[in-house]
Formats: structure tokens, C-alpha cells, sequence
């Protein structure tokens, strides 16, 4: 089936994106769906947005439509959808059943009550589908006060992505430190291999996470302990002042760039060097869309500050069952289990890390997919992920506009930082999470 694009008015930028995004996935035979179909007509909805892997999972989705079941799924833009979800899960009645979501999502969406706990479907069939297989670690990233609110689909980071041939061409290698990276850039900007050096993705909420990767490198906290805003110190200046320097390297319109921009540029050989998610290195060796086939390889992200940290997260996406769905939650929940069957992730593993351990470090698959082990080496230097508290989200949004337009407007980075602190502060005050 093919997949919907929720939204008034695509550009021609966007059909672009979307037929660069529409590979590997499509070609993967998923296994059959044994969830055995109501008595009455249901559908269920599926909700997310849109990487190679998870493609291949609504596919999977989709699988289980038969008889009284259907199965539809949809994607958007991250921003978008993050917007759309929450509009729809504040209404109290959810047009959507299963949710795409991360860690942050799960924190946000699930102490707000909006996600279903998981924890009595998974124990009524975690022999069945085998979920002892699933990451500790990741299931942790999906778990609030014991509640566990999603299931988690793959291990996911940003890693750096570069151009090989270029690197070998100017005697690079890749970083290891912020000084190398600068360095790095600078030689990449002097060569003029590429139309540009270096593109993250700083659209929507990426450049909040962008910063809490370098804030959290440097020992950062987002609150102190009366649970005040605390990112507007020295080190939070810094974190925000590389983003700045980043930008001399990177496109004219990075600050809205999503990563699928980044993705596509990597692909059409614009990019020579990218700071970007695991599940996006299965596009670069797409031959219908990709320039680059067999010219990226894979480092870890460079570490950031003098604690050995880098400026990287360790997590990953995750399936969600959203608490004020009419759907029955126990097939919604069978239909996830289906999804994320262990034929499906066996193949799903073409498109990136998967949670289940066996098939995560199974020597074959490791040696099949090089970006695995700039993964793994990603997992052991990650920085701590943001608080799993109730008011991270407002931090997050707040600081994410004000530093935009400091960016943007080349305005000054501290006075950028104090204004979300406080905005934080007197919205967390109006919510009643401080006095």
C-alpha cells in the first residue's frame, strides 16, 4: 500500500525528499501477519515519520490487514507530526492507535497520560514474541516510574557520516575531538570537493537536541536542584557558540534543514561530512536515488569536552499505543509484536540496528553493515539523554526558538540563553511544576 503524506500543499522540494526517502524499504519482503482478525470491522492507524527502517515496519504493519482488520499507516515531517499528535492526543479521543515515538516523546507524551502502559501486555506475551531479546537499554528509554509506555524498534545515534574519496583525496581522517572536527572543516572548505563542508540537521526540534548533545558533553544539566532553568551557564554558551561556528561551513538554510534534507544532499554528493542518524546509512548505498553509492564511511561522533563524552545521545525509536484509542489495545498491541517479529527485524537489520540483541550483534550482520561499528563505539562515549521529567518539553521548545533566532539574527548567544531560562521558568510556573 501506498504510503500517505498527511498535509495541505506538497513542493516540489518535497517530492524530491520523498522519492529520495522511498528506497531499500520497499524492496524488503516482510514476513507474515498472525494476528488473527475481529469479529467486527476495526481499524487501526499507524502514525510516525518517515527513515528507511521505519518504512519497512508500516509496511509490516500493513501486513496484518485482513478480513474485518484494516491496518493503515501515514507518515509526516517530524515537526509536523509531533505538532499533529499533540493536538489530537489533547482532545482526549485519539484518531491514531500506534504511535511513532522516541525517548523525549515518551517522556513527554506518557507523564502527560496521553500513551498506554505496556507492562500487562508485555507480560501476557513476552514468551510468545520473545521480548527478554529487546535491549535493557533501550526498554530503560521507554520506562517512566516502572511504567513501560513503548516498545522499542531499533538502536539509533549520530554518527559521522563522510565522503571517503574526499578524505583520502585531502589526507583527512576523521574527527576525533572539536578540534579535529574544526580542523576537518577547515580543509573540506579550503578543497572545495563539495558544495558545502558540513550539514546537521538544525530544523524543528534537532536543534535543541544538537545543542544538548554539546551541553551534555561538557558536563551540562538543563535544571539545577529546585528544578530552575540551569542551561544559560558558560557551558551552555559554548555548547551553543560551536553550532555558530558550525554554520560558516554549512548550507545558507541549515536552520531549517530536517534530516532528510541532510540525508538527500549526503546522496546527491553536495555534503562531503554530516553528523546524522544510524538509520540513515542504508540510503547512501540506494543506486536509484544515491550519487554516492560506496563513497561514505562511518566514524563515531567526535567527543566534545575534556570528560571523554561525545556529542552523541544513545537510543533509539520505539512503537507506542495511545491511551485514549478505542481500538481493543490488546491487537493493537499484537499488531506491534508483529511488526517487530523477529523475521521482520532480521530483515529490517539492512536498514540499521535493530533492538533485538541477537540479530544487533550477530557477527554476520555486523560485518555486513559498517556504520555498526561507529554505533556501538557511539554507545559506550554517549552523553545522558535529557531528564525524563514532565516539564523537559517546555525547556526544549523555548530554547530551541530563542537560540534559532539568535543564530539567525547573529544576535548574542548568553542574552538568547537567559531569555528561554526565564520564559522556562515562567511557563513552568503557570504549569505549576515550581513555585
Amino acid at each position: 500500500m501506498k504510503k500517505r503524506i498527511i498535509g495541505i500543499g506538497l513542493t516540489i522540494g518535497t517530492l524530491a525528499i520523498t522519492a529520495a526517502l522511498s528506497m531499500g524499504s520497499a524492496q524488503q519482503t516482510v514476513a507474515a501477519c498472525n494476528v488473527k482478525a475481529p469479529a467486527n470491522p476495526t481499524i487501526i492507524n499507524v502514525f510516525g515519520f518517515r527513515f528507511p527502517m521505519m518504512e519497512y515496519y508500516f509496511n509490516a504493519a500493513e501486513a496484518c490487514s485482513k478480513g474485518s482488520l484494516s491496518v493503515k499507516t501515514s507518515f509526516l515531517q517530524p515537526a509536523q507530526y509531533e505538532t499533529q499528535v499533540n493536538t489530537a492526543l489533547a482532545t482526549g479521543t485519539s484518531p491514531y492507535q500506534i504511535l511513532h515515538v522516541n525517548p523525549r516523546l515518551v517522556t513527554e507524551w506518557g507523564s502527560k497520560g496521553w500513551l498506554l502502559p505496556l507492562n500487562v501486555f508485555i507480560a501476557k506475551y513476552k514468551k510468545q514474541y520473545n521480548l527478554d531479546d529487546i535491549s535493557d537499554k533501550l526498554i530503560n528509554n521507554t520506562t517512566l516510574n516502572g511504567r513501560q509506555y513503548a516498545l522499542p524498534v531499533n538502536f539509533n545515534t549520530q554518527i559521522q557520516f563522510y565522503r571517503k574519496d574526499v578524505f583520502a583525496e585531502l589526507d583527512l581522517k576523521p574527527a576525533k575531538t572539536l578540534e579535529e572536527f574544526t580542523t576537518v572543516l577547515e580543509a573540506l572548505k579550503k578543497a572545495s570537493k563539495t558544495k558545502y563542508p558540513l550539514a546537521i540537521a538544525l530544523g524543528g526540534g534537532a536543534l535543541a537536541g544538537e545543542f544538548h548533545s554539546n551541553y551534555a558533553a561538557l558536563g551540562g544539566v538543563w535544571f539545577d536542584k529546585n528544578k530552575k532553568p540551569a542551561f544559560n551557564n558558560a557551558n551552555g554558551v559554548k555548547a551553543a557558540q560551536a553550532i555558530r561556528d558550525w554554520l560558516e561551513f554549512m548550507p545558507p538554510a541549515v536552520l531549517n534543514y530536517t534530516n532528510d534534507d541532510v540525508m538527500v544532499g549526503l546522496q546527491q554528493g553536495d555534503i562531503a561530512l554530516s553528523k546524522i542518524w544510524l538509520t540513515r546509512a542504508s540510503a547512501m548505498e540506494d543506486e536509484k536515488v544515491s550519487r554516492v553509492v560506496g563513497k561514505i564511511d562511518y566514524a563515531p561522533a567526535f567527543k566534545f569536552g575534556g570528560n571523554g563524552l561525545g556529542a552523541n545521545t544513545a537510543e533509539g525509536d520505539a512503537l507506542a499505543i495511545a491511551a485514549s484509542s478505542k481500538v481493543d489495545p490488546d491487537l493493537a498491541f499484537r499488531v506491534v509484536m508483529e511488526m517487530l517479529g523477529k523475521s521482520n527485524q532480521l530483515n529490517a537489520a539492512s536498514l540499521g540496528m535493530v533492538s533485538r540483541d541477537s540479530i544487533a550483534t550477530n557477527p554476520t550482520l555486523v560485518a555486513k553493515n559498517r556504520a555498526w561499528v561507529a554505533a556501538a563505539s557511539n554507545a559506550r562515549q554517549a552523553v545522558p539523554l535529557r531528564p525524563a521529567v514532565p516539564f523537559q518539553g517546555i525547556a526544549t521548545t523555548i530554547l530551541g526558538n530563542e537560540l534559532r533566532a539568535a543564530l539567525a539574527n547573529k544576535t548574542d548567544l548568553k542574552a538568547a540563553l537567559d531569555l528561554a531560562a526565564k520564559k522556562t521558568e515562567d511557563e513552568m510556573r503557570v504549569q505549576g511544576f515550581i513555585k
